[in-house]
């Protein structure tokens, strides 16, 4: 065994048991199991697979993690911005790194999300969001705009799980003038920070 993985199972022991200990301290008052409500700030972490598509070329598939972080600014509507940074595979061969949409790289997004039932314990929503890439860029990338819909639901009064889907398309035409489309997939969790 390695020290590296003696530390890791120690700090692991720790936190279970400091969770554990804060579990039995608290009182009768437990917090309902909801998604949120107006002024609640969520934050998440997840896995996301990406693929952009173009007429002109075989577009490798991007694998991400990303955080984001969510408040809802009224019953229903919510805010999200997060970083999402990624890996790819597959694609046409190339010896050079690739750059544009489909390629591995950091990523800003941003956009807003409608909740139908959001103070129930489980919740769908749509969600519309503008993605901009960081590194990578290509001469013509503006970014893309994506629809999303997703299922959110509470696993305890602080921890939720989501899954969601969409499709978007490149705010400018490819370097060939071919249309950029993307279609997402996510599945993640996200906590209640407020």
């Amino acid at each position: 065994m390695s020290l590296r993985l003696v530390s890791c199972a120690i700090a692991a022991a720790v936190m279970l048991a400091w969770s554990a200990g804060d579990a039995l301290a608290q009182d009768e008052d437990v917090e309902p199991r909801v998604i949120g409500r107006a002024g609640t700030l969520l934050v998440g972490v997840s896995g996301f697979l990406d693929r952009s598509y173009s007429s002109e070329e075989l577009m490798p598939a991007n694998y991400s993690a990303q955080v984001d972080a969510e408040r809802f600014v009224s019953r229903r509507f919510a805010v999200r911005l997060g970083v999402s940074g990624s890996g790819r595979f597959g694609g046409s061969d190339s010896d050079t790194i690739a750059t544009g949409p489909g390629a591995a790289a950091l990523h800003a997004y941003g956009g807003a999300l409608f909740y139908f039932t959001p103070e129930s314990i489980m919740s769908p929503y749509l969600a519309t969001e503008y993605w901009n890439q960081i590194t990578r860029r290509g001469d013509t990338d503006a970014g893309s705009a994506v629809g999303k819909a997703g299922l959110q639901a509470a696993v305890s009064s602080r921890a939720s799980f989501f899954v969601e889907a969409g499709f978007g398309f490149g705010l400018r035409k490819g370097s060939e003038g071919e249309l950029l489309t993307r279609v997402v997939g996510q599945i993640g969790l996200r906590i209640k920070v407020h």
